[in-house]
């Protein structure tokens, strides 16, 4: 990791994609008491642009629910106060606001890792 990374973007998107994916993590990756390891990383791609990304070494998503993590409503916490907007914002947020893109990888008892990538400097 590099410490002078600079970014000129929306700080406020930035956090709120850091808390969705941080509070998916902990939600989603570790049910009834399982220990784990979350890591967060940011870094610059060799392309230029800034790398932010989310990995836990949890119970990973199976491959039916990986294809509708970013679906509005779409949770399997719906009965512990899930209410499956979380990855919906955030891809919203990457694709719409920051103009980037997200890549979400898991399998199950794999934990699962969410990669967002967005230009360094937001356009105004």
């Amino acid at each position: 990791m590099r410490a002078d990374l600079v970014v000129t973007t929306y700080p406020g998107a930035i956090a709120q994609i850091v808390t969705n994916l941080l509070h998916n993590a902990l939600v989603h990756a570790f049910p009834s008491g399982h220990v784990g390891t979350v890591i967060l990383w940011i870094d610059r791609s060799t392309d230029g642009q800034v790398e932010l990304g989310c990995g836990d070494d949890g119970v990973g998503i199976a491959p039916e629910l990986l294809r509708r993590v970013y679906e509005p409503f779409f949770t399997t916490a719906r009965g512990s106060g899930g209410s499956g907007l979380g990855l919906h914002i955030v891809h919203n947020l990457v694709t719409d606001l920051l103009c980037g893109t997200i890549r979400a990888e898991s399998a199950p008892g794999r934990g699962a890792r969410f990669t967002v990538r967005f230009p360094a400097h937001a356009e105004a």
